[in-house]
């Protein structure tokens, strides 16, 4: 393996700029995925999961999920584990090591269940049979046990009125609920747990294995808060609910001497959280690093109890942490980037793996000893060294009005000549995610394949989003507001550097990025050209249509009582203002930010006389899947911004 790598880094060393080719949407498709690194309990092994590009003459499949494994000292190259024709994920060891549990859809049900294979080998079993199929699970402490999450299914006489077309859907009623299961290993017979009527968000083993602590809410509408309760393991009855304040996030988990609980406690809005204590028998909650100036994004129990591994985001870095959870001390252990959570520890506490990137290169498995060196286990992505990449640093700058110090990152084109503005597009975050100062190249992060067409690209991390402490990031309710004023404070640092030309400005972004544009371009008119996808533009719309879009209430009260907030924070509110040309991108089915969103703020555009077009991907919901639909996607946003910045 260091031979490889080292052959890889040789390579790409030795091409020199002229020699490598500009970056594609064919390139960007192409590229795998690495996630979910999961180390057996002796630390010698790690289970991950790679994705591989769609095949192009297979429109109707999906990307392949297959499972790989690769020692912890890297003695030898990583090597296919579970694959098939179908999907493979989800790789989890048995306290043991000798078995590995995963999911797949590979059985003749369709279904997604939990399968096991020998650690050293053999062929697969099925062990689970669940109807709508398993969406998540866990081993027992003893690893005498699964315990798993899923659905109900429709019923027979469900399936036969539907046959009949006599299939009206009762809104609120007849809830299909997420339950809690358990299967035994010795006499595979599941048994259903929580047979009363909640939604199982997440759950945890006792060490015992003879309660469980779950998060749970009342039905499955979305929520921002949960409940936090034991459950017996024998009948599912609750004992006692330890808490009614725990975040959409819930990460529960137990610890091994079965004194304490931690969870992630929701803020007061419901929008951010920071980690918590709490007995199994009861009490109060006890926050931990509630003033960490990041964001905790998960966390495992040491052995000892008195330690929790966590993954941190702060700024645009991310940090394994070690944390006493007596004086809340917090030692870093690692720096690395990532986009996600992605870690899992050894038994001992001392092993760590994880997903790890690099500035020019996509994630690969690299682990971590305490007291050791880092260690990279695999090179997937041996094709980017003849790939012109742009580099990627990162840039901070003041709110002129508040001085509030802001973050983000800056990719500029291979060939970047300090003093020389150059045309720059302003990326704006998905979601509350912040910007990494990793690998930025797939179908909605369009970073490296506009650096590598000759743009700056600014990703801009604004008040609201992760890694700034939970008081900060709770100002992603202020929708639009300082989070605008700290984008184009951003935007004039660039200026100010003879960075961005200011006559050639760009703004696009997915989501929460979208509904960033749009705010953006119905508020100044400085940007050229602009690109929205998947963007919410009107919230009364979204109050009434989307799956959490009730969530609104809880910030501004309903729209029949206040519809005047709602307006002020809409974009489509403003849109008279627009004078930027608009490509408008948009899933068919999207559940989030329903369509009529999309055409209402292409008709207003156009109504206006303001340059627009609208495409529409079939098939396609909230994000974009289907690899013949990701390359038109990146296509049309490579064009629009030829067309206006170059």
């Amino acid at each position: 393996m260091k031979r490889l790598t080292l052959l890889v880094l040789f390579l790409a060393f030795t091409l020199n700029a002229q020699q490598k080719r500009t970056l594609t949407p064919e390139d960007v498709v192409d590229i795998r995925s690495v996630h979910d690194a999961n180390v057996s309990s002796d630390g010698k092994r790690i289970a991950f999961v790679v994705t591989e590009p769609a095949d192009s003459s297979k429109p109707d499949k999906s990307r392949d999920d297959n499972i790989w494994i690769v020692p912890d000292n890297g003695s030898e190259p990583a090597r296919l584990f579970a694959f098939s024709t179908k999907s493979e994920n989800t790789p989890r060891w048995s306290p043991d090591g000798r078995w590995l549990a995963f999911l797949s859809d590979r059985g003749e049900d369709g279904q997604t269940q939990i399968w096991l294979m020998r650690a050293d080998g053999g062929e697969a079993e099925k062990l689970t049979s669940a109807k709508a199929g398993v969406d998540g699970y866990k081993w027992s402490p003893d690893g005498r046990m699964i315990a798993f999450l899923a659905r109900d299914a429709i019923t027979d006489e469900e399936q036969k009125k539907q046959a009949l077309h006599d299939d009206a859907i009762h809104i609120d009623h007849d809830y299909k609920y997420e339950r809690l299961w358990m299967i035994g290993l010795n006499d595979r017979k599941p048994a259903l747990v929580t047979r009363q009527n909640i939604e199982v968000k997440e759950f945890e083993w006792s060490p015992d294995a003879v309660s469980f602590a779950i998060a749970f809410t009342s039905t499955p509408v979305f929520e921002l808060k949960s409940r936090l309760a034991v459950m017996r393991r024998s009948d599912g009855e609750l004992l006692r609910t330890l808490t009614d304040n725990v975040s959409y996030s819930p990460n529960v988990r137990w610890s091994p001497d079965g004194t304490s609980i931690f969870f992630f406690e929701s803020s007061p809005t419901g929008w951010s959280n920071w980690l918590a204590l709490v007995s199994p028998d009861g009490g109060q909650a006890r926050p931990l690093l509630k003033d960490y100036p990041g964001t905790l994004w998960a966390g495992e129990w040491g052995p000892d109890s008195k330690h929790l591994i966590a993954e941190a985001v702060v700024d645009t870095r991310v940090k394994l942490l070690r944390i006493d959870v007596g004086s809340g001390e917090a030692i870093t252990l690692a720096d690395i980037l990532n986009s996600g959570h992605d870690f899992s520890v050894s038994g001992d506490g001392r092993t760590l793996a994880f997903v790890n990137e690099r500035p020019n290169s996509p994630g690969d498995i690299w682990s971590f000893t305490i007291g050791g060196q880092l260690r990279q286990l695999t090179t997937l992505h041996s094709q980017i060294a003849f790939l012109k990449l742009g580099n990627v640093r990162e840039v901070s700058w003041k709110n002129r009005k508040d001085g509030e110090v802001l973050h983000g990152v800056l990719v500029t084109p291979t060939d970047f000549q300090s003093g020389e503005p150059y045309p720059t597009v302003v990326e704006a975050h998905v979601g509350d995610s912040a910007w990494w100062s990793g690998w930025q190249g797939s179908w909605w992060q369009w970073a490296q394949l506009l650096a590598s067409n000759g743009y700056v690209v600014f990703l801009p991390n604004a008040r609201g989003v992760t890694g700034q402490g939970w008081k900060l990031h709770e100002r992603i309710t202020d929708w639009g507001g300082s989070a605008f004023d700290d984008i184009m404070d951003g935007v004039d640092s660039l200026i100010e550097q003879k960075i961005a030309d200011p006559n050639r400005l760009g703004i696009g972004g997915w989501s929460n990025g979208g509904f960033m544009t749009t705010w953006a371009i119905t508020h100044t008119n400085r940007f050229k050209a602009a690109v929205a996808f998947a963007a919410p533009v009107d919230f009364q719309i979204e109050w009434g249509v989307a799956g959490f879009g009730r969530s609104w209430s809880t910030l501004w009260d309903t729209p029949m009582r206040a519809r005047a907030v709602y307006d002020a924070h809409s974009p489509f509110h403003f849109v008279q203002s627009c004078t930027t040309p608009t490509l408008i991108l948009h899933g068919e089915t999207d559940p989030n930010v329903p369509i009529a969103q999309a055409y209402e703020f292409y008709h207003a555009l156009k109504a206006l006389g303001t340059e627009s077009e609208m495409v529409v991907y079939p098939r396609e919901g909230h994000s974009i899947q289907e690899r013949a639909h990701q390359i038109d996607f990146q296509n049309r946003v490579l064009a629009w911004y030829a067309k206006y910045l170059k």
